[in-house]
């Protein structure tokens, strides 16, 4: 009996480890299940939302605009750093395909876009 003991103390070892582990992880880790679907708030919470949201629209709708900002010296002074946004060519419909089952089509348009002769063209 003490050599089968022997034999087996890592086995013995690892499965005791497991169980241990299993029960720290059931203690610390799982709690009582909560529902997936639950209203904790009571109903009359969503009057008193629904009534704050009905007093903040009615103060914005008080709400006067001054457009004397506009003739401000100030704000005529600002300087639009904007940039125009350039049209890039148009490439290939399917860039993975390769190289010699392009369609006319397609070599038509990204040469008249970029301005490069088609694919396959002798100079």
């Amino acid at each position: 009996m003490m050599n089968f003991f022997s034999k087996f103390k890592g086995v013995i070892a690892v499965l005791i480890a497991v169980v241990i582990a299993f029960f720290v992880y059931s203690y610390f880790f799982t709690g009582t299940p909560q529902p997936v679907l639950s209203s904790t708030a009571p109903a009359d919470s969503n009057a008193a939302v629904d009534q704050d949201l009905i007093t903040l629209l009615l103060t914005l709708k008080n709400i006067k605009l001054d457009g004397t900002i506009f003739s401000d010296p100030v704000f005529q002074s600002l300087q639009d750093f904007g940039k125009d946004l350039v049209q890039e060519p148009v490439g290939r419909t399917n860039p993975f395909a390769p190289l010699g089952t392009i369609s006319a089509a397609s070599q038509a348009g990204a040469a008249s876009s970029a301005g490069a002769p088609s694919i396959g063209a002798t100079k």
